[in-house]
């Protein structure tokens, strides 16, 4: 029935699928604290206005727009970082720079759905503002790079390839390109990997440009190699410096080994000015797992005062692909610490007594109808997933006492009501939020 399922490209996240995605924001938030950076959320609906401004012409058309009852144009966020502009913009007298801020948003686009791209995803942003150095860049990273090892996803994994748009647009100027059509192939080499590129020479010739052009720079690309982008554009250049100084950062900070350069990286929004970066698997079996780059020109283009800003983009799409998919990964599972049973509904007040004492003491609680058998009270304990069970049958009740089992181990102890709690307590690690 169509209307018993969610629009195509949505999801629903049943209490499983929370599960995982849960893991995966508590990874995300415990990674950028570690860093410093402070939490902040936006609305999902903005004005049209301010989500195209920046967005350029593939982004437009993907915003999901409408009018509200007052005629005014709104969209569905595509990404999160106009609304990031915006806030800080409206504070920035208040405000202390460098800042740090970071959250976890709900975007949507309308595009065409592939493996690892749906038309609504989370996003988990980190962005520094206020900084122009490299160690912006190098700190960033250090913070997406904690979070992959706390995935155990190491540099055998993953890799963080970078790359620098002045870098590029050097090549493109001694190819002979004039310095206002650098953002039209920008925007070309962007799909390389994602279309062929006897596809993206056409693109090259229908823009003008020389197909020898699209050939000379790809070849230069698959080098792969920083010495021969230099030798190419005949000297070192502030562009290579940034580079070999992210890659210092990088060694201080711990993560130099999930680095390497690519020139191929450069990032499809305009908005980009300086280094760029995306992280693939190694096999490249997926699309990007994060990417992100410098924006100093953003602000002044959007609020007239210039701020150097340097952000990251770390969806939650293809991380949990990668995840689902790696061998031995085992999805997470509701956690209850004590299942507590009865036998016979006229003793379900009994039950209720002693799940108030464990709800109060801090435990996770599950509690089920009562049950006509014990086997089938621990095998319900069981299928939940629950630490301890708690069973209460007729002499435990007469006695004042409760039946507690420990069903990892499976031994099991009878004890007073009034010291269940403590039992319990005493035999778990604390309670994680």
């Amino acid at each position: 029935m169509d209307g018993f399922v969610p629009p195509r490209g949505m999801r629903d996240f049943f209490p499983d699928d929370l599960l995982q995605r849960d893991r995966i924001f508590n990874t995300w938030m415990e990674a950028a604290h570690r860093h410093g950076f402070h939490r902040y959320e936006a609305p999902v609906v903005e004005t049209f206005d301010l989500l195209a401004r920046k967005a350029g012409e593939e982004v437009s058309r993907q915003i999901y727009d409408f009018e509200d009852k007052s005629n005014r144009r709104l969209a569905l966020r595509p990404e999160v970082t106009p609304s990031f502009v915006r806030m800080v913009s409206a504070r920035q007298g208040a405000l202390s720079f460098p800042l740090k801020w970071t959250t976890i948003a709900q975007c949507f686009r309308y595009e065409r759905m592939t493996k690892g791209r749906k038309r609504e995803h989370y996003q988990w942003n980190l962005d520094i503002v206020g900084d122009a150095t490299v160690f912006a860049e190098s700190w960033i990273l250090s913070a997406a790079t904690t979070a992959l090892r706390a995935m155990e996803l190491s540099s055998a994994d993953v890799l963080v390839r970078v790359n620098h748009r002045d870098l590029i647009a050097q090549v493109l100027t001694r190819l002979g390109v004039e310095a206002e059509r650098h953002t039209d192939i920008f925007l070309i080499i962007d799909k390389r990997g994602k279309m062929p590129d006897s596809d993206l020479i056409t693109m090259f010739t229908e823009k003008g440009f020389a197909a020898s052009i699209a050939e000379e720079l790809f070849a230069l690309m698959d080098t792969g190699s920083l010495e021969s982008v230099e030798r190419f554009v005949g000297s070192e250049s502030s562009a290579t410096r940034d580079i070999a100084q992210l890659f210092a950062f990088a060694e201080a900070l711990g993560f130099r080994d999930y680095l390497v350069f690519d020139p191929g990286i450069i990032r499809g929004l305009s908005y980009y000015t300086g280094i760029v970066f995306e992280a693939f698997d190694t096999q490249r079996r997926y699309r990007a797992i994060f990417g992100g780059g410098r924006y100093d020109r953003l602000f002044e283009s959007m609020t007239g005062t210039a701020r150097p800003a340097v952000g990251l983009g770390f969806g939650d799409v293809v991380i949990a692909e990668v995840l689902a998919e790696r061998p031995g990964y085992t999805p997470a599972k509701p956690s209850v610490d004590v299942c507590v049973g009865v036998l016979g509904g006229d003793r379900m007040i009994e039950a209720a007594g002693l799940a108030h004492r464990l709800v109060e003491a801090g435990c996770r609680v599950e509690t089920p109808p009562a049950f006509d058998k014990p086997g089938k009270f621990f095998s319900y304990a069981n299928k939940v997933n629950a630490r301890f069970a708690a069973f209460l049958g007729e002499d435990e009740i007469k006695d004042g006492a409760v039946a507690l089992k420990d069903l990892v181990s499976g031994s099991q102890e009878r004890v007073p009501v009034a010291d269940a709690a403590a039992w319990v307590q005493a035999r778990l690690k604390p309670v994680e939020g």
